[in-house]
């Protein structure tokens, strides 16, 4: 990966992402995990690819009001 993607994948986790620890289970100790909300299913497949790890999922959004 090179330098710019590097900083371009930071530049999305800091506007549309997060860090955070998570327990997965209740005996286990917290492993970081980062988030990433974005609209473009493409661009978080290309961070996926980027980085080697990771797992992508959407969420359908509801409208409250009418």
């Amino acid at each position: 990966m090179t330098p710019e993607q590097k900083a371009y994948i930071a530049g999305i986790i800091d506007g549309e992402g997060s860090i955070m620890l998570i327990r997965f289970h209740k005996n286990q100790f917290p492993a970081p995990c980062v988030s990433v909300s974005s609209t473009s299913f493409e661009l978080l497949e290309w961070i996926q690819e980027k980085t080697g790890c990771g797992k992508t999922n959407s969420k359908k959004n509801y409208k409250l009001f009418n």
